[in-house]
Formats: C-alpha cells, sequence, structure tokens
C-alpha cells in the first residue's frame, strides 16, 4: 500500500508543478521560477518510479510464493 500512496503523492505533485509551470511559463524568460518548476517534476518523478518500483517488487514476490 505504501507505494500506491508513493505514486498518488508523485500524481499530485505532477499536477501542482504542472500549474506552477504554466503561471512560470506565462512571465517572459527563464529564471527561478522554472528551475524550481523542473525540480518538482524530477521530484516527483523519483517518487513515482519508486512506488512503482515497489509494486513490481511486490508482484514478482507474489508470483514466486505461488
Amino acid at each position: 500500500m505504501g507505494s500506491h500512496l508513493k505514486i498518488a503523492l508523485g500524481l499530485v505533485l505532477i499536477g501542482i508543478f504542472l500549474f506552477r509551470g504554466i503561471e512560470a511559463l506565462s512571465t517572459p524568460g527563464l529564471g527561478i521560477r522554472e528551475l524550481y518548476v523542473v525540480g518538482g517534476f524530477v521530484l516527483a518523478g523519483v517518487i513515482i518510479h519508486q512506488g512503482w518500483k515497489g509494486v513490481q517488487a511486490k508482484r514478482a514476490e507474489r508470483s514466486e510464493s505461488e
């Protein structure tokens, strides 16, 4: 269940940073705000990846026990 929570948290973060990214791109130029948004996407991706690896491990564990 923890893996699913990580995936859900990552998806929520993507939604938040997508909104923040649209705000940041509406102003001209590139700066700290855009870097912040990219960092948020990276963080969300890492969290989703960890959650997905947990789901795969549980599936592998379940198939080995059968």
